[in-house]
Formats: structure tokens, sequence, C-alpha cells
């Protein structure tokens, strides 16, 4: 994907309550939650009960996007969330979605690059979460060192790499599947969880939700199919083309287990305060 079409697809998709956007992720997703990644409305509430989230739990939400499950997460389990990502767009779509479901008070967004210090204190949070973003980072000691830090005693952190190398890959696998998202990092097992650890995190767990990734692509290309021709409209052409090219790609990696994706939680150390 060129990386005007790559810009101006994601301009797209920052339209989170655009009706045709919304209906390609209800066929996608099977419920639309203005997401922009792999993870599903079931799967996200899993998340929230392993991250034990409820109206008292301050939560970090990194790389948040257009904010959909940022905001999905505040009604479903009443948490005050800030999202932080670097894409100005983004953040505006996002802060304005909030103020139209009366969640400003409990959901504030802003335009970060976590890749550096990060503007709030230590023990800011009780949770940090990114979801299907951590691949944009490379240097990643620092980068958990620094959520880390924001972590109160206790505090948990949940992320997921949907590209875990576990497989043979040939070089135009790895471009249609990188295509013009920015920076992006394939790592392999191990790499995270060396890191998690020299940041200081203890209580490493991981979980391979390969599966997930493998289902919504697939869907997702086929529900995008069966909109082509209103699609090419908002995307144009060829950028509706690499896309698909991209998703089934992903459909193929992932079914062959060629890449995977895994869920990894960990935990700074100490205990929280009682509430």
């Amino acid at each position: 994907m060129a990386a005007e079409d790559g810009a101006r697809f994601y301009a797209s998709y920052m339209k989170v309550a655009h009706p045709l956007i919304q209906e390609v992720r209800r066929e996608a997703f099977g419920e639309d939650i203005g997401q922009f990644s792999w993870t599903s409305a079931d799967e996200a509430r899993r998340f929230y009960a392993l991250l034990e989230l409820d109206r008292t739990s301050r939560v970090l939400d990194v790389a948040c996007g257009a904010g959909g499950p940022s905001l999905f997460m505040a009604r479903t389990t009443g948490c005050d969330v800030t999202g932080i990502d670097v894409t100005p767009n983004g953040v505006a779509s996002a802060t304005e979605l909030a103020a139209s479901l009366g969640l400003a008070e409990r959901a504030r967004f802003a335009c970060v690059d976590a890749t550096g210090p990060l503007p709030f204190e230590a023990g800011a949070f009780d949770a940090v979460v990114c979801m299907d973003s951590i691949n944009h980072f490379y240097d990643r000691v620092p980068l958990f060192r620094e959520l880390h830090r924001v972590l109160c005693p206790g505090g948990r952190l949940l992320f997921t790499d949907p590209i875990v190398v576990t497989g043979m890959l040939q070089r135009e696998e790895m471009l249609a599947r990188s295509g013009a998202m920015g920076r992006f990092v394939f790592s392999v097992p191990g790499v995270n969880e060396r890191a998690l650890a020299a940041a200081g995190f203890v209580d490493v767990e991981t979980e391979d939700v390969t599966d997930n990734i493998e289902r919504i692509s697939t869907s997702w290309a086929a529900a995008r199919a069966r909109h082509v021709d209103a699609l090419v409209e908002v995307e144009a052409a060829e950028p509706y083309a690499t896309f698909q090219t991209f998703l089934l790609t992903v459909s193929l990696l992932s079914r062959e287990r060629r890449l995977s994706r895994w869920l990894y939680r960990a935990r700074a150390p100490g205990r929280q305060p009682s509430a």
C-alpha cells in the first residue's frame, strides 16, 4: 500500500460513525464497537474481566485510534479511560464521539507519542491496555518501563501482539502484511516476555489468540467484498484492492500459523490499595 493510499484509507476508517463503515464492522466483527483492530466485542469483554475492571479503575489505552474500543470499555465496565494516540485525526474523532455518547467526563483523549516519556504522574493508572498496536513500537523495554512507571503498585498491563513470527515468511507476504501502516515491527516468541521482565513486570502470562485474527480477517475481507462499490467511492479503487490483499494475507498466515497473535498479561510489583 503506497503511503498516500495508506493515509487515505486510515482517514476513511477514522470516521467511526460513518454508516457504511459501521455496517462493514457489524458484518466483519459481529458487533460494532468502533474497532480498527482484530478485537471482537466478546474478546474485549473477556480482556476486561481478566483486568478486573470496574467503576474504580483508571485505565490508559495506548494507541487508542479513533476511540471506539476505549469508549466501549468505559460503557461496559464503568471505568475511567484515558486514550492516547499519535494520530491527531483519531484523537479528534475519539473526543467527538465521547461527547456524543455522554462519556466526556469518564473518557478523554490526547495526541501523545508513546515512544517517549508519557505526560502522566507515576502510579496514575490501575491498568494499561494496548490492543493490536504493540507492533508499532520497536524499543519495547523503554516503553514497558514507562508503562510500569504510570501503573500503581499491583497495576495490570494487557496487550496483544498480532505479528509474532511462528513460521516461514516470504518477503512479499511480509510487505503485504505491513503495508504503509507506519513503523511495523515483527517479533518472535520470547521477545515481549524478556522485555517485560527487563522493565520490572512480574507474573507475565501469555496466550495464543490467533484464532480470533484468522476469523476476523476472513470475515472482514468478505464483508468488504459485499460492499465493494460503495467502499471504492470512499477509499478509491487501489487502496480498496490493496487492503483486501492485506486482509487475505492476514487470513492465510494466521490459518497456517506462520504469523500468530499473542496476548500478554503482566503486573507491576506491589499491591493495589484497598478500595
